[in-house]
């Protein structure tokens, strides 16, 4: 594939023709060099020296952030702009798919770009930068992992006004918790109460009470007070019988009434080092089940 046939691709498939101009682009892909690799094969190492930017020309990529797939790149995508910019390695794995071609672009090349178009060369520097810069902060929101320990407060609405009235009579020690509310009861509770809401969710029959429930897998609750209506039927009575179960899987203490949840505050509030660690058994046991599973081979 030569320098015509490569122009053209790129005027056709790529962005490029938005920010640069046919000649511009033409110098470009003089520099590339074409290569075919198979499924499978990776062809950038998250970690290893950033030394070549890639066209993807046919076929398609799988861009990887440890075990999250950040996007599927077809032709006429890049990869490998932190080449073009001050990072010295890639911040991702990138394997084929499907066998691909490819035009590499490496940091020798680059230099000679710089020699013969050099004003086109500083614009494909900065674009290509501009672009890392991005999917860098799309990175940096994908790996971020709230380490905070939250307090749930969740009341059906026929309990939201006990929970106004409980919150009200122990607003001090609840102020001493980041707290995690689900619907109005988080608006409610700072209109009414003057309690600041650390993370708000959606309506519990909207999704909240199952956001609750992954905050839960993900060891960021240490305490559930849900004031249930236990003289209503619920609509999503389903999601309210899961965060039982999942309170019991976590081995997390949950309050259904003022009377609990007085008791769970004070728990909660108070060191307990004389108190042995209860090891969870039967999480323990179904994670040892699910490691068999995986490890057996594929009939």
């Amino acid at each position: 594939m030569g320098t015509d046939e490569l122009t053209e691709f790129l005027m056709a498939n790529s962005v490029l023709p938005e920010n640069f101009s046919k000649e511009e682009i033409a110098a470009f892909a003089e520099q590339l060099n074409v290569e075919e690799y198979p499924a499978g094969e990776t062809l950038m190492r998250e970690g290893t020296p950033a030394c070549s930017l890639m066209l993807l020309i046919s076929g398609e990529v799988r861009r990887m952030l440890g075990d999250v797939e950040l996007d599927l790149l077809h032709a006429g995508e890049f990869i490998g702009k932190s080449m073009l910019t001050d990072e010295g390695s890639h911040y991702a794995n990138v394997v084929a798919t499907e066998p691909v071609v490819v035009g590499h672009l490496t940091i020798e090349h680059y230099g000679l770009l710089v020699e013969a178009a050099p004003v086109a060369s500083r614009k494909f520097k900065q674009y290509f930068s501009d672009i890392h810069i991005q999917e860098m902060h799309e990175k940096q929101g994908l790996s971020f992992v709230d380490q905070r320990s939250y307090l749930g407060l969740v009341a059906h609405n026929e309990m939201k006004e006990s929970l106004m009235l409980f919150a009200r009579t122990h607003a001090e020690k609840l102020k001493r918790f980041h707290l995690v509310a689900t619907g109005t009861t988080g608006i409610k509770l700072y209109q009414e109460v003057g309690l600041m809401i650390s993370k708000k969710l959606a309506s519990g029959p909207l999704g909240g009470d199952q956001a609750i429930g992954k905050m839960i897998s993900e060891n960021n609750i240490k305490g559930l007070i849900f004031f249930r209506d236990p003289l209503s039927p619920h609509p999503h009575h389903a999601d309210i019988e899961a965060l039982g179960r999942l309170c019991d899987v976590y081995q997390v203490p949950m309050a259904t009434n003022p009377g609990g949840a007085a008791a769970l505050l004070n728990f909660l509030l108070i060191d307990h080092p004389e108190e042995p660690a209860i090891p969870n058994r039967v999480l323990e046991k179904y994670r040892n089940a699910q490691k068999k599973v995986v490890a057996q081979p594929a009939q």
